[in-house]
């Protein structure tokens, strides 16, 4: 059989029309139709949840820098990382005698913000003082402590 013949050899193939579902709201063959589903809506994940906890960031780089100054300054250079871009770094120092604590806080966005859940580097230098005496000296940033000598 070639293409276009007039043969009334069949090929075995079978051609249908296409039919089409019946309309649920006009068809009367059908026995109970289903309710109509309810229209939903959507709210933004975590907008009714209370706000998320500000935690100490996590800290992957310390160094101490002490400035060529007269008196001397020193500032401590903290490199780490927050849980998702919408974090901020906020930080705190206290002094105790030749002693500092630097604390570095990942502050968590308002409730309902929506943020990618990638970590976000961050990048901050906290000056902790200036007229240092020569002696030994520590930093101590978020529990890890680094002395240092002027």
């Amino acid at each position: 059989m070639a293409c276009g013949s007039d043969d009334d050899t069949t090929s075995g193939i079978t051609q249908t029309g296409i039919t089409r579902a019946p309309d649920p709201a006009t068809d009367t063959t059908a026995g109970t139709r289903p309710e109509p589903v309810e229209e939903t809506t959507t709210t933004t994940i975590g907008e009714d949840e209370p706000a998320a906890e500000d935690l100490p960031a996590y800290i992957s780089h310390v160094e101490v820098l002490i400035l060529e100054s007269f008196p001397p300054q020193v500032s401590v250079e903290i490199e780490g990382d927050h849980p998702t871009p919408c974090h901020e770094t906020l930080t705190e120092v206290t002094e105790d005698g030749n002693d500092y604590t630097v604390m570095v806080w990942s502050v968590a966005p308002e409730p309902g913000a929506m943020c990618a859940q990638v970590l976000e580097p961050f990048e901050v230098v906290v000056a902790i003082g200036n007229g240092f005496e020569p002696g030994d000296y520590t930093v101590t940033v978020n529990g890890e402590t680094y002395p240092f000598s002027i």
